[in-house]
Parts: C-alpha cells; structure tokens; sequence
C-alpha cells in the first residue's frame, strides 16, 4: 500500500511540474510593470502552453482512470464476489479477504482523487462559483483550518479560458496555503466589477519574507503568466503575517 500511495504522489508531482515546463518555456519572466509591455505574440505563446497544460492533465486523467481506476474496480468487484461465497472460509481466510477489499477500495477511491484532482469531469460544467466553492469542500480544508468564503453571484459567466484561469489559480493558492504556509486561516473572494472578474486568496500564514518561509514556487510565479495570457494581471503581496494573492480577469478574454 505504501509503494501505491508512493506513487499517487508522483502522479501529483508531476502535475505540479507542468507549471515548471509552463513558466520556464515563456520567454522570461515577468516583472513589474512588463505586463503592459507584452505583445500580442507572447501572449499568444503563453495562451497555448497553458492550453496544452489542460490538455496534458486532461491526458494524464484519463490514463490514470483507464490505467488504473478500471483494473482496480474490477479487482474490488471480483472480492466482493468471493465473499458471497466465504461463508466455508476460516476464520483467518475471511479476515484477509476483508482486508483485501477495504485496501482495494481505499486505492480505488485515491486513483479517483487525483484523477479528479488533475482534470475533474463536472466542474467546468458548474458556474465558477459553484465550482470554487466545490474545490474548497473537497480539499476538507474547513476541518483543518478556518475557512471565509465571500464569492458573489457574476451577473454572467465568464469565458470557458478565463473560468479555467481562476479554478486553477484558486486550487494552487489552496494548496500553497496548506503545504506551506503554516496558516490557521483562510479568506476567498470572488468579485465582479466593469468587465473583469476578481479573485482574492489571503492567509494568515508565513508569508513569503518570514524567515523560514518557503519562497514563491514556481506555481505562484506561473499565476502572474497564466494571468498575463488572458490580458489580466496578478499580484502578490506578502507580509510576516500572511500572503494576500490578487487575480483580475476580463470576463470575456479567450
């Protein structure tokens, strides 16, 4: 069981690694005030790496669920067919196959995690709202820490590119708060103002200057890219009592 959960984990790592790919195949970094400056052609570049980036996790989903996720649910089907007919079984014989099935389920049901994880197959169905709302309970976060939520109904949905934008920024920030930050607090925001979208994640966590504090990864850095593809902006601010990230999107950017 652990050499599984070990690899589950770099499944998950090396999802995370695509942002690496993402941010180092850009031709440079952003700095302050570069937003402005890009052209219509790195823009362009970057829009179709961070399409490819779905795409990857789109292929990594479905292999993972047909790779894995099958097999064991027909493992987990042929258990229980041994079972209704156990009742000859020793004691010790029907105990094993009892363990056998709670260790083919609890794979099973992490397979589906992170293939969830990766690419889930309703959320981009939901509203955007709906949808963070959605990710936030499924990390169970709100057992662990104190989560606000303040997500305001958009008079319109955004588009499909810009919905992604913000679902992906909201789950890196999550987990950024809970791998690293040492937070016992939580704030989401979601807001609507003349044309744009706005999503604001703050903890109460290290920070990015504390010392100790982990420095801003890669997957922060590549929100400032995700965001300058769709003509949006992001800004991280950070103090010895928590990290505050701010996305804004126009609704309609493609």
């Amino acid at each position: 069981m652990t050499a599984w959960a070990d690899m589950l984990s770099k499944i998950g790592q090396k999802n995370s690694r695509l942002y690496d790919l993402v941010y180092k195949s850009a031709p440079e970094p952003l700095r302050a005030g570069d937003i402005e400056a890009e052209n219509g052609s790195r823009n362009s570049s970057r829009g179709a790496l961070l399409q490819e980036l779905e795409r990857e996790r789109s292929r990594i989903a479905r292999e993972l669920h047909a790779g894995a996720g099958q097999p064991l649910a027909g493992i987990k089907m042929n258990l229980e067919m041994l079972d209704a007919c156990s009742d000859g079984l020793p004691a010790t014989g029907r105990e094993t196959l009892a363990r056998l099935q709670a260790l083919a389920e609890q794979a099973l049901e992490q397979v589906r995690a992170v293939s969830h994880r990766l690419h889930p197959p309703d959320w981009q169905s939901l509203s955007i709202e709906e949808a963070i709302r959605r990710l936030v309970a499924g990390t169970g976060m709100a057992e662990r820490i104190r989560v606000q939520l303040d997500i305001a109904d958009l008079p319109i949905q955004p588009s499909h590119a810009v919905k992604v934008a913000i679902y992906r920024c909201a789950q890196e920030c999550i987990s950024n708060t809970l791998r690293h930050s040492g937070a016992t607090e939580l704030a989401i925001g979601l807001s609507y103002g003349d044309g744009t979208v706005r999503l604001r994640v703050q903890d109460n966590g290290k920070g990015l200057t504390s010392a100790g504090a982990p420095s801003a990864g890669i997957g922060l850095a590549a929100l400032r890219e995700h965001a300058a593809a769709l003509g949006g902006s992001c800004n991280l601010s950070s103090a010895h009592s928590g990290l505050t990230v701010t996305v804004e999107f126009p609704l309609d950017a493609d």
